[in-house]
């Protein structure tokens, strides 16, 4: 009898007991459970490293993406706008005179960093003005580009208050051609005799911290170390007026 419940108790011992001692389970040592502390802790600090690494890596595709579309957006407003410079009827033979800033027969105004452009509606086909409003036929139109205090490009109509176009422009540098070559603003002798226009946007994301480092870039013929760690962009057009008599070069 005392065999039988011997091998009895033998057999019922699972893997990991000591047979003749109750079937009671090992336990680990103090210095394993340390080991298997540790090793956890080390995949936990790397695992959050790669997302730290990762999020940063989608918050800069994700603002360069936005920065890219709003920059088209504000250039493509810009040169629409500049494409209509100078267009009039034929039955307006004074259809621009001087006055709000401009030289008589100038269809373009402004410095080096604003831009000024009139022209008028078309009785043949409905023209929208920088804001997206229809145009009266064959009326006067003066558009006022410019960048506030706070960034932002803005548009005015007429002398309607500006409206904001795209938050993320910061400056914007203006060049204009005549007498065949370019110019800033106070080397433009003749206003009327304009035929092109040259127009950088910089861009500035509104998250901080993007970067490794402070980014350096040309904007404006300056190369410039940027006092932050946001992320910048330049982007330019040149467009030849087409209502004005065009020259060679521009």
């Amino acid at each position: 009898m005392r065999e039988a419940n011997h091998d009895s108790r033998i057999s019922a011992c699972r893997p990991g007991c000591e047979p003749g001692v109750g079937g009671r389970q090992r336990g680990v040592t103090l210095i394993e459970l340390m080991v298997a502390l540790a090793i956890g802790l080390m995949v936990m600090a790397g695992m959050t490293r790669l997302f730290i690494e990762y999020q940063g890596i989608y918050r800069l595709q994700a603002s360069l993406s936005r920065m890219q579309e709003d920059g088209r957006f504000a250039l493509d407003v810009i040169d629409r706008e500049l494409r209509k410079a100078g267009y009039a009827p034929r039955t307006a033979p004074d259809a621009f005179p001087a006055g709000n800033g401009f030289a008589a027969s100038a269809s373009v105004a402004g410095n080096d960093h604003t831009l000024r452009v009139r022209y008028h509606g078309s009785a043949r086909a409905p023209l929208q003005n920088c804001l997206g409003g229809w145009l009266d036929r064959d009326a006067p139109v003066l558009t006022r580009f410019t960048v506030g205090d706070e960034p932002g490009l803005r548009c005015a109509v007429d002398n309607h208050s500006p409206q904001p176009l795209e938050h993320h422009v910061a400056a914007m540098a203006v060049r204009y051609f005549a007498a065949g070559r370019w110019h800033r603003a106070v080397g433009v002798g003749d206003w009327a005799a304009v035929t092109g226009v040259r127009v950088e946007l910089l861009l500035v994301s509104r998250q901080a911290g993007l970067l490794d480092a402070p980014q350096t870039y040309t904007f404006d013929g300056r190369t410039v170390t940027a006092p932050d760690r946001r992320l910048r962009r330049v982007y330019a057009t040149t467009i030849r007026l087409r209502n004005v008599p065009s020259e060679t070069g521009a």
